[in-house]
C-alpha cells in the first residue's frame, strides 16, 4: 500500500512539475495586459495608422504594446503604444526600402 501511495505522489509531482512552466508562461501573458484600456486589435489599428503593413511580433510589457514588422516599402518598423491611453510612444524605422519600390 505504501509503495502504491509513493508511486501515485511521485507521478502527481512529475506531472505538476512539467506543467508548471507552461502555466507560468500563460499567466505571464495574462498579467502583461491586465488593466490595459487599449486591446491588442485597437493597438494594431493605431500601429497600422503609423505605417506598419506586416507585423512580425507583438509584445505587451510594462503597460506598452510593442509591434515589430515592416512598412509598405519593406523597411523594418518598430512602434510602441501606451496600453492605457493609446498614445504612440515611439515609431522607428531601420534600413532601406526594398528594391523595386
Amino acid at each position: 500500500m505504501t509503495e502504491l501511495l509513493r508511486s501515485t505522489l511521485l507521478a502527481a509531482l512529475l506531472t505538476l512539475a512539467g506543467a508548471g512552466p507552461a502555466l507560468a508562461g500563460k499567466g505571464d501573458d495574462d498579467l502583461a495586459v491586465a488593466g490595459f484600456e487599449v486591446t491588442e486589435p485597437q493597438a494594431l489599428e493605431i500601429a497600422r495608422a503609423q505605417g506598419i503593413a506586416y507585423v512580425r511580433e507583438v509584445k505587451a510589457r510594462r503597460g506598452v504594446w510593442k509591434f515589430e514588422g515592416v512598412d509598405a516599402d519593406g523597411v523594418v518598423i518598430e512602434i510602441e503604444i501606451d496600453g492605457f491611453s493609446g498614445e504612440v510612444l515611439k515609431v522607428e524605422r531601420y534600413g532601406m526600402p526594398a528594391q523595386g519600390n
